[in-house]
């Protein structure tokens, strides 16, 4: 999810008009590779963050289609929030286990470093916006980090989900000052409405004989409850017998009803 968070923030800036566009074939954007080595091109770009982006990026394995939002958000990583990237320029060099080892070279135009003048949470009433602020770990002063960035909006997300508020949306607005090199970013709340428990349904085999039956009559101890995750997580470990922690992320499917205001809930059975 954290990756999630981050390339839709990436995206959110690239609709701003601070990105572009990137387009591959079909075929090669759902080619897996992994990077041997990174090329990259880039008038004036420090040694020092040279090495930090192509360290971060080389042995990583991803889908080709993946490949230049990675390296975008690198760059905005360090401060550098209107990096223009080309396309990248893949050759394969193997291949092992049905995964392209590539060398890859990518001009980049870095731009400027930018850094953060402050965020500012807006129409937030569950919770007060300082609290909110203190999701983020990125202060007033440093170089701007759109993972960090990323990585405050999940926060928002889980901490909207501890109250039942699953369809809670928070839009990040970028407000730059060229003269100060800076940005503000302007985060814009819809909470939503809080969610209860809804309905469960089984999918797959039952582990064993009457097993459906206990499932679907505990069950009825969460329906129509709030929902949050740590309830269905304590649900899921006092109910299911799958060896280690509960991963709810692959245990379960929520089913999100807007209508009905309920997260149905279809749990894979093993």
């Amino acid at each position: 999810m954290r990756m999630l968070v981050g390339i839709l923030f990436l995206s959110t800036l690239v609709n701003c008009g601070l990105g572009q566009e990137f387009s591959s074939k079909p075929s090669e954007a759902a080619a897996k590779i992994r990077v041997h080595r990174l090329s990259i091109e880039a008038n004036g770009l420090p040694n020092d963050d040279r090495e930090r982006i192509t360290h971060s990026l080389e042995h990583c394995t991803c889908l080709q289609e993946e490949l230049w939002p990675r390296i975008l958000m690198a760059f905005r990583d360090l401060g550098y929030f209107k990096a223009l990237v080309d396309e990248p320029k893949v050759f394969a060099v193997g291949q092992t286990e049905g995964t392209r080892d590539v060398d890859v070279s990518v001009k980049v135009d870095q731009g400027a470093q930018y850094r953060l003048a402050d965020i500012r949470i807006e129409k937030a009433v569950l919770f007060p916006a300082d609290r909110l602020r203190n999701l983020f770990s990125l202060q007033t002063g440093d170089l701007f980090n759109a993972t960090h960035i990323g990585e405050g909006l999940e926060q928002m997300r889980k901490l909207y989900a501890t109250e039942g508020y699953v369809d809670f949306v928070a839009t990040p607005t970028p407000r730059i000052d060229e003269s100060r090199r800076t940005v503000d970013l302007v985060i814009q709340v819809d909470e939503g409405k809080p969610y209860d428990f809804g309905r469960l349904f089984l999918d797959g085999t039952e582990p064993h004989a009457g097993a459906a039956k206990e499932l679907m009559e505990s069950w009825k101890t969460l329906q129509g409850k709030r929902y949050t995750p740590l309830l269905l997580n304590r649900w899921l470990t006092a109910n299911t017998s799958r060896p280690g922690p509960v991963d709810a992320d692959r245990m379960v499917d929520p089913m999100i009803d807007p209508e009905s205001h309920v997260v149905n809930i279809k749990l894979l059975l093993p």
